[in-house]
């Protein structure tokens, strides 16, 4: 049984991540504990049990049977919150599309959570409706999209949707030549190869659509969210501050998107 930990605060985002956990535990074995943290410094703790009993209570009457648990927990974010996801398969949590991204560094909670979460984060924006479409996936030039690849397979497989695989490279320079820009892009194709390779060997039957781009790589996902019903993106887990200046490319898309976008650490 899957165990998802969802991290409320009663904002819009928060609503819709709540609407997202329960279409998935009406599709599938799942536990569900409510999270929200207070700061003990403030004096939140009421109106925190109320918004707990609120979620609980949307969930059970989509899901009457849905094993489900609540807690408070005193505590500074995103600590806390990640803290408490430690040992679960989901931590889920909302993003209020109408924020703006350079909130990031001072405090923006959905993208510091999902920067250090050590279990896959999926990031809900807020107004999320359920949609069919594909499971896009974004595939890195290096090792930290393996787990994200795996997970994704798995996702689409359960959710019986296509999966699209989105590889996309800058360069090279204007100066190379004809045949050095074709060898770029033979050894991007075999990375992809090597890609389809490792979800065949998750989902032997899953329909696989390659999307290989000499483009920005946030800007090939913007365009392929369109039609997707999920994002998947690895990390490298170096937290929002090294993702800025790294060029993160979940800290490009989250907030922008009206997909729900899983974060899926390396490793796992």
């Amino acid at each position: 049984m899957e165990r998802i930990l969802l991290g409320y605060d009663a904002s819009d985002g928060a609503d819709a991540a709540l609407d997202w956990v329960t279409d998935r535990a009406l599709s599938r074995r799942a536990r569900v504990e409510v999270v929200i943290v207070t700061n003990p410094f403030l004096q939140d703790q009421p109106r925190a049990e109320d918004d707990l009993a609120r979620a609980e209570h949307r969930l059970r009457a989509a899901n009457p049977t849905l094993p489900i648990e609540t807690e408070r927990i005193d505590g500074l974010m995103p600590r806390a919150l990640t803290d408490a996801a430690a040992d679960a398969d989901l931590l889920v949590i909302g993003v209020d599309t109408d924020s703006s991204i350079r909130e990031a560094l001072h405090g923006w909670m959905s993208l510091r959570v999902s920067a250090t979460a050590t279990v896959p984060t999926c990031i809900v924006p807020s107004g999320w409706s359920e949609k069919s479409g594909p499971i896009t996936v974004g595939l890195a030039s290096d090792p930290s999209s393996d787990a994200a690849l795996t997970f994704a397979a798995s996702e689409s497989a359960a959710a019986g949707e296509s999966l699209r695989i989105v590889h996309a490279w800058l360069g090279p320079i204007p100066a190379t030549t004809v045949s050095s820009q074709r060898d770029v892009r033979t050894q991007h194709m075999q990375l992809m190869d090597r890609a389809v390779e490792r979800v065949q060997g998750v989902a032997p039957d899953l329909a696989v659509d390659r999307v290989l781009i000499h483009d920005n790589a946030a800007s090939a996902l913007s365009i392929a969210a369109s039609d997707s019903s999920l994002m998947v993106l690895g990390t490298h887990g170096r937290g929002v501050l090294a993702g800025g200046f790294f060029g993160s490319v979940g800290q490009d898309l989250i907030g922008r998107l009206e997909v729900p976008i899983i974060v899926v650490p390396s490793g796992r």
